[in-house]
């Protein structure tokens, strides 16, 4: 009969230390509970694991020649120098990963495809990068995200911020017509900020003002825009800011009987199809006729709620990602090809100390 090792030591071995300051530390995501031990001590079983968890780490850190991520960079043309701005710039041969650089004869500072982008600074591949979205467009949370990838639990919302920073704007060219939905969806304000009597009790009438007011929009092309409307419930001049710019005039509005529409009907002359929200919510989901924006809110909840705790004065980055998961294209690898041109295309950059230096924790 097989007959188990003796369990690896414990100490140094082991992956979750102690710190010199009596603190335990964190473990390393490239950590296993087997490191240091000599396979001889290890069972079959432990072995495999550790070099499983070796080998997907070390892919997800690989050089950008190993990850393929020269071909990607030298598939984007610098034009303009993005230190300076000027255009007198010339190809300057290429870094050790084979990635392309570029000299300003007006600065003379030398740059890559990456400069100025959110890939600029990166320690991880590319590919690691574009897992990441992939996994973003869905409803996992971040410390999900974290987990089941390995990865430390810092870096899912560092490269969500930088995300969002590629995201700004996304929303901005989209168009509905035809037969236009709309509705509003309360979201609470985080307990800290709902307003509160000196006492600390709930202000009166206040469930409204503690609630974060987001209007959803869709058309039968399958198009749709979420917009953040601010705390409390909609009015006229909200519900124009947020869809006076993306509702095609002429367009028929279909909605519940909320006043605050009728600003919108009137000043984009929208064919105004309203219904009574009390009688709609008995009808079967076929034969409502809000059921597709009714559909979006739903979903949109259960999005925001997977990122239970979030900073709330972030909403707008979290309505452009879950656009992008809502609107074309269909395929969620389309839309992370879509995201990344939008990254090199629109250069922003974050860096990691900057990002949790405004955002400790």
């Amino acid at each position: 009969m097989w007959k188990s090792p003796t369990p690896p030591p414990t100490g140094a071995a082991r992956t979750s230390t102690m710190h010199a300051s009596g603190m335990k530390r964190r473990p390393r995501p490239s950590g296993t509970p087997w490191d240091g031990a000599p396979d001889s001590d290890l069972t079959p079983a432990q072995i495999i694991v550790r070099d499983c968890h070796r080998d997907i780490y070390g892919y997800r850190h690989a050089g950008a020649s190993a990850a393929g991520e020269a071909d990607f960079f030298n598939g984007y043309e610098r034009e303009n120098c993005p230190r300076c701005g000027s255009g007198a710039v010339v190809r300057d041969g290429f870094d050790s990963n084979g990635v392309r650089r570029w000299r300003c004869r007006s600065c003379g500072r030398g740059f890559g495809p990456a400069t100025g982008t959110i890939f600029e600074g990166r320690r991880l591949p590319v590919a690691d990068w574009t897992e990441f979205l992939l996994e973003a467009m869905s409803f996992d949370s971040m410390a999900g995200i974290a987990r089941s990838d390995r990865r430390s639990e810092t870096t899912p919302p560092y490269w969500l911020a930088k995300l969002f920073l590629v995201l700004e704007g996304v929303q901005d060219g989209t168009v509905l017509s035809g037969r236009v939905q709309i509705d509003e969806m309360l979201y609470p304000l985080a307990l800290a900020d709902q307003p509160r009597m000196p006492d600390g009790s709930r202000m009166p009438g206040g469930y409204s003002r503690s609630n974060l007011c987001i209007g959803i929009g869709c058309d039968a092309l399958g198009l749709s825009v979420f917009r953040a409307e601010g705390a409390g419930k909609t009015s006229g001049a909200r519900t124009m800011a947020a869809f006076g710019g993306c509702i095609e005039r002429g367009s028929t509005l279909v909605h519940d009987k909320e006043n605050g529409h009728n600003r919108l009907v009137r000043e984009l002359g929208l064919a105004d199809e309203r219904y009574d929200s009390r009688e709609i919510k008995r009808l079967p989901d076929r034969e409502n006729p809000l059921r597709d924006v009714n559909r979006l809110c739903f979903l949109l909840r259960l999005f925001l709620d997977s990122h239970n705790g979030f900073d709330r004065s972030r909403i707008g980055g979290y309505l452009d990602l879950f656009s992008v998961m809502m609107n074309p294209p269909r395929e969620r690898m389309e839309k992370a090809a879509m995201v990344l041109d939008r990254a090199m295309s629109s250069p922003k950059t974050l860096r990691y100390r900057e990002f949790y230096s405004k955002n400790p924790s």
